[in-house]
């Protein structure tokens, strides 16, 4: 099961956390210092569209609130529905010959569904997913086009560009608009990779770096929504590693909590009882894919844990079994052995999602664990 989670509104305050950027982003609209071309930088699952979306709202708020737009004008009501005229999308799409109007439809229903929509659940939602996604040269010139026309009804014009590192060297016939813009015309480009986006658009835009959600802020959301148990919640929050809409995945495919059968399988990988998890080899593969790899997610959490317990505590993020497990754990983690720990997770991982032989993935997981699980100085080698 996957929980999407409805914004009432595409105001700033449905957005979770963020609390100091959403009010600089607000002093900027109310003091009239808004920079026509703003990179807005993010990791994955940090409400970097539903923030950009949000701010475009705003400025064109024909009510705008100390703090907020009001949500209630008939240009905010267009905005919260993703058709007002003055709002302009792009976004990854596939092919050479469509541009983003042809699937503007599509994209409206998959965001407002899921306002934490990821660049896979999107492909998804339009058989996209083995198709290479682009934003390609006719939507470029689509875009060009667009923004040369006066505004309709808002003070503001405003393109929202979803990931713009899937521009390529398209973007470079972006460069003369995003330099001498029309006026009262708002860039918002959405990043979650400004390494592979062309230093020329970079340049040419002033940053807002969302930063990734704390392990409070998801246990928080996820509470609030009633997603999970605490228990879980706590699992999921740490697992999610900043990433809410990860989260919000994990809360609705995790049934039970990770830690009784993790703390046994591992305790019988530095044990050596490899006979024993083969015999018991069913149980770990009865998991599924998504299991085995929430499993394992689960499994670099605790060895991370283990690390960080012998500098902070970590009593508001872990349960008592699981401090107690991880106080011992970190007897066995230290720095000779942490990367190469991490590795084989990881790799585990990597394996399962190419449709691996789980038995055999776990199997040959549980025998790098054996040699390298062993306190400071007495490393085993296979």
């Amino acid at each position: 099961m996957r929980f999407f989670i409805f914004l009432q509104h595409l105001k700033f305050s449905d957005i979770h956390g963020h609390t100091e950027l959403k009010n600089n982003l607000v002093s900027v609209i109310r003091q009239g210092r808004i920079p026509h071309a703003q990179m807005i930088i993010s990791r994955e699952g940090n409400a970097a569209l539903p923030m950009a979306l949000a701010y475009a709202q705003y400025t064109s708020c024909l009510d705008q609130q100390e703090n907020d737009s009001c949500g209630k004008c008939s240009s905010c009501v267009k905005y919260e529905h993703l058709v007002h005229p003055d709002l302009h999308l792009s976004f990854p799409i596939f092919g050479s010959t469509e541009t983003c109007d042809d699937f503007i439809q599509d994209f409206r229903t998959a965001f407002l569904a899921n306002p934490m929509l990821t660049l896979n659940d999107w492909l998804k939602s339009i058989d996209g997913e083995n198709k290479r996604p682009n934003i390609n040269i006719r939507e470029c010139r689509n875009i060009i086009k667009k923004l040369s026309l006066r505004p309709y009804e808002s003070d503001f014009k405003v393109l929202v560009m979803w990931l713009p590192e899937y521009l390529g060297k398209e973007g470079n016939v972006l460069l003369k608009l995003l330099e001498e813009p029309s006026q009262n015309t708002l860039f918002l480009l959405v990043t979650e990779n400004q390494d592979q986006i062309l230093t020329t658009i970079i340049s040419r835009t002033q940053f807002i770096k969302i930063p990734v959600y704390t392990y409070e802020e998801i246990d928080d959301y996820l509470s609030i929504h009633q997603l999970a148990n605490a228990d879980i919640s706590r699992n999921v929050a740490l697992m999610a590693e900043g990433d809410l809409s990860k989260a919000i995945r994990l809360a609705g495919e995790m049934e039970n909590t990770q830690f009784e059968g993790f703390r046994l399988w591992l305790l019988d990988c530095y044990s050596g009882n490899i006979g024993k998890i083969i015999s018991e080899i069913d149980q770990y593969a009865d998991k599924g894919k998504e299991g085995l790899k929430m499993f394992l997610l689960y499994g670099i959490q605790m060895v991370r844990s283990a690390l960080l317990i012998q500098h902070q505590s970590l009593e508001n993020k872990l349960t008592a079994n699981e401090i107690e497990f991880v106080t011992k754990l970190s007897k066995l983690i230290h720095l000779d052995n942490t990367q190469e720990i991490y590795q084989a997770l990881n790799q585990a991982i990597f394996e399962i999602d190419r449709n691996g032989s789980t038995k055999l993935i776990l199997i040959n997981l549980s025998l790098k664990l054996k040699y390298s699980l062993r306190p400071k100085g007495q490393l085993k080698t296979a």
